[in-house]
């Protein structure tokens, strides 16, 4: 059974184990008793109450007409929360996640990967394009390379964690928008806030450039200002011995490419990266605004004791100027409406990334050269771009509840269709492989 542990002190936890304290006034109304609702309900409870029908806002979206004649926070309930759960590799807890998940009546949200950012969505993997590209930079890149070489393709790393600082922002967000529109709580792994520790871990091991690293804080301080703190953040904790060992154990299995990883047995760079910058940095900050619970998951756990702890927890809102919970206390329903716009539209994801140019970040940026290799190659992926829409690529793949991919944007990668027009090689390319589709050929879409 898993224990609750407080190797981080009493700060971390504070108001966990503490007894009732009476709630204070805020200075303005409170719109309803579920905007400072203490307490978190497991379906086994039965005090967990229904929500209303949500709103459909990728159909219809969130408007300023939708704003005055739609209601935000009538969907709210005790469970209108975010958690995120944080922790080393090895440790299952991406299971942890879809139990909790399905106790709390929440929707799991699993953690950004590049498999994500490289299959688009009917399917199609632009990793098998590879061969395709003219220039290293262009290649893919993934966890998997990761672990073999750190410092593979001149920047392999470095352009992933671009890659992966974008999916985050944009996942999240989504979440944000499926929590505001439906009144649903949301599980998830990782979240904006805590992935600099990624960044700063594998620069300090020499493994990402200063430029690319500098790069990355300038658009995380934008990122953060749209980010709404979580309200739970639930760390599975495991000595560094135990997690390489568990990593051993599962090299052996479903994870071959971590089998004698440069990474994964460098013993100094896992405690760098969870004892001191996830514990005692990022953890210890992020519980001033956040309730933070630890429990040691080295020989896992028991989700039941997790569900028994959150439901004791008291999410109280203080004060009008207190920090805990403070993203959450909104006051208006205009103010909670404004938020639900923000998040239906995404706008502010784009501008993050796309009002930044920081060339001096050689190893990310490509050439004009590049991006042309770039272009000329994924669009060839199919379902990426619909040729005189003459191109059959199936139908899409089921999607989790909470996606960003859609038939209007069926890819996370940047993709410039402009180019299309008048390019007469590519319309040879479009109608050649459309042929041996229909002919039946294997490889329709990526012969040699």
């Amino acid at each position: 059974m898993a224990g609750l542990t407080t190797k981080l002190g009493p700060l971390l936890l504070s108001g966990l184990n503490s007894p009732a304290v009476s709630n204070k006034f805020l200075a303005v109304q409170v719109l309803n008793n579920k905007l400072s609702a203490a307490n978190i309900f497991s379906k086994s409870s039965g005090q967990l109450e229904e929500r209303m029908k949500p709103w459909d806002y990728k159909k219809y979206g969130y408007n300023y007409a939708c704003q005055i004649m739609e209601g935000t926070t009538k969907r709210f309930n005790d469970n209108t929360k975010i958690i995120v759960v944080e922790g080393p590799p090895g440790l299952n807890k991406g299971k942890f996640c879809q139990e909790l998940a399905d106790e709390l009546d929440m929707v799991y949200v699993p953690g950004p990967t590049m498999d994500q950012y490289y299959t688009n969505l009917y399917g199609y993997d632009l990793r098998d394009l590879d061969w395709q590209f003219n220039y290293p930079k262009n290649k893919s890149y993934d966890e998997k390379k990761f672990a073999q070489d750190p410092l593979a393709q001149n920047g392999g790393l470095d352009r992933m964690q671009d890659a992966l600082q974008f999916i985050r922002a944009r996942t999240y967000n989504e979440l944000l928008a499926h929590l505001f529109n439906t009144g649903r709580g949301i599980v998830t792994e990782k979240c904006p806030h805590s992935e600099y520790v990624f960044t700063e871990a594998a620069y300090n091991m020499g493994w990402i450039d200063p430029t690319s690293r500098t790069k990355y804080h300038k658009i995380r301080k934008m990122v953060l200002q749209y980010s709404l703190k979580p309200h739970v953040i639930i760390y599975l904790d495991a000595p560094v011995d135990v997690v390489q060992a568990k990593i051993r154990e599962r090299a052996n299995t479903t994870h071959p490419w971590e089998k004698n990883s440069p990474v994964f047995e460098n013993t100094s760079y896992l405690k760098m990266l969870y004892e001191t910058l996830m514990k005692r940095e990022y953890l210890k900050q992020a519980a001033i605004s956040s309730k933070v619970l630890m429990y040691d998951w080295s020989d896992g756990g028991d989700t039941e004791v997790v569900v028994e702890d959150l439901e004791r927890l008291q999410l109280e809102y203080f004060d009008k100027y207190d920090k805990q919970q403070a993203d959450w206390r909104m006051f208006k329903e205009d103010n909670y409406s404004l938020a639900r716009r923000r998040y239906t539209d995404r706008k502010w994801v784009n501008f993050c990334f796309s009002h930044l140019a920081y060339m001096e970040a050689f190893r990310i940026e490509p050439s004009n050269v590049e991006l042309l290799d770039w272009t000329d190659t994924a669009v060839k992926l199919p379902g990426n771009v619909r040729y005189d829409d003459v191109i059959d690529v199936g139908e899409p793949k089921e999607q989790c509840e909470v996606s960003l991919l859609s038939e209007q944007q069926p890819f996370c990668y940047n993709l410039s269709r402009t180019f299309l027009h008048d390019n007469a090689a590519l319309e040879a390319y479009f109608h050649e492989r459309e042929r041996r589709r229909q002919a039946g050929d294997a490889n329709w879409w990526n012969w040699k």
